[in-house]
């Protein structure tokens, strides 16, 4: 995410729509140590996402509540690595970081009733599989591609 960019400029047509997008909190936390950890080549990357997540005006920041957190554990219980692996880059560690990570992200979005917007589409549709087995009678985990902004 970097001001300019097409989650911008998505975020910018949602909210002038009355409908602002929504962050989960891991999500918030994956990026923002994503763009903290590439440093200053960044920085302005960084300060717009801080603005922007703390902002009412564009982002709901949905939580990582008690709820959520019984999602993901399970989820975490029924898939403990990420389905993808090496693909995922990183050392094991990183790998399995990131999948906690994004069951947390599944999580959160499932149980607040959003639609997750990914690149990752792979282990996001694990995710949704795996809620779809482990909460069968309850609507899916929608997952999509990045929004696409003209």
């Amino acid at each position: 995410m970097f001001p300019g960019n097409a989650y911008e400029q998505h975020l910018l047509q949602r909210a002038a729509a009355g409908d602002p997008v929504a962050l989960t909190a891991p999500g918030v936390l994956e990026i923002t140590y994503g763009l903290a950890r590439k440093g200053a080549s960044v920085a302005t990357g960084l300060r717009w996402f801080t603005r922007l997540a703390v902002s009412e005006l564009l982002v709901v920041t949905l939580p990582f509540d008690a709820a959520a957190a019984v999602v993901a554990g399970r989820l975490r219980a029924a898939q403990a690595t990420p389905p993808t692996g090496a693909r995922r880059g990183g050392s094991r560690a990183e790998q399995r970081a990131g999948w906690v990570l994004d069951l947390q992200i599944g999580a959160c979005a499932w149980v607040h009733g959003h639609a997750i917007a990914t690149h990752n589409r792979r282990d996001f549709a694990a995710i949704r599989d795996l809620i779809a087995a482990l909460y069968p009678s309850t609507p899916p985990l929608a997952v999509t591609g990045p929004p696409d902004v003209a």
